[in-house]
């Protein structure tokens, strides 16, 4: 992530960057020795660096073209390519990176090859990895479950959708220990916006609690606009009483 970022911002330690700090530094490749070794170059253009994508079987079109910055290759690598696959190519440019490193630091120069297992390798480790351990930053989860209600209360769920000139609507209650009392269903010659259709069931719901006379209610919908208007109509009235 971090390799990936600096890359993004060109803040790697190419002989170019060097080379714009002090001015006497030679700036030329130190593998190939025949360009200024930019981020692009010492990434994809540079001899060595194109060995071993093309070993890794990167599309042609890819590793063809001319860019003047590294980042406009890697958006177009990364449009050509899913999650996984760019990922995997991340892996092989700091991979060449590091193989660039070992010329510039210890004068070594591996093949294509040696370079390329070393990519799999740790793509396979890599993944492995995730498979066993726990990720860094967890994704947050929220447990949902079925709460029980208090004792005489009656929860009434109720739902409702539209098409076209119609509209179809349900509803079901349940006490305390979650048993069925019963419930309404029906479709109606109704042209209505939805929020409207809500609240026609909303309706229902409270005339079919009066056929049973229950007095502790509660009421759950999924239509979010709904429970918002009604939440503030409930504000409203609890402010005008204080």
């Amino acid at each position: 992530m971090i390799f990936c970022w600096r890359l993004g911002h060109d803040i790697l330690t190419t002989y170019e960057n060097i080379s714009s700090i002090r001015r006497e530094f030679n700036s030329n490749c130190p593998r190939c020795g025949t360009v200024m070794e930019t981020l692009i170059h010492a990434m994809k253009d540079c001899p060595k660096a194109r060995a071993v994508l093309a070993y890794g079987g990167l599309n042609n079109n890819l590793l063809e073209g001319y860019y003047g910055r590294c980042v406009d290759w890697l958006e177009d690598v990364a449009c050509a390519l899913d999650k996984k696959a760019f990922s995997d190519f991340i892996m092989v440019l700091w991979n060449i990176w590091n193989s660039r490193n070992n010329k510039v630091f210890w004068d070594v120069e591996e093949e294509a090859r040696m370079t390329w297992e070393r990519v799999a390798g740790l793509s396979r480790e890599f993944r492995i990895f995730n498979f066993l351990e726990k990720p860094m930053i967890s994704k947050p989860t929220m447990e949902k479950g079925w709460e029980k209600l208090s004792l005489r209360v009656i929860k009434i769920n109720f739902n409702a959708s539209t098409m076209g000139r119609k509209m179809s609507f349900g509803l079901v209650a349940r006490d305390h220990d979650g048993f069925v009392l019963g419930g309404r269903a029906g479709v109606l010659e109704k042209n209505v916006h939805a929020e409207w259709a809500e609240f026609y069931v909303l309706e229902e719901s409270l005339n079919f609690a009066r056929t049973k006379n229950w007095c502790k209610l509660e009421f759950e919908s999924d239509c979010v606009s709904l429970v918002n208007r009604l939440n503030r109509m409930k504000r409203v009235v609890y402010d005008s009483n204080w």
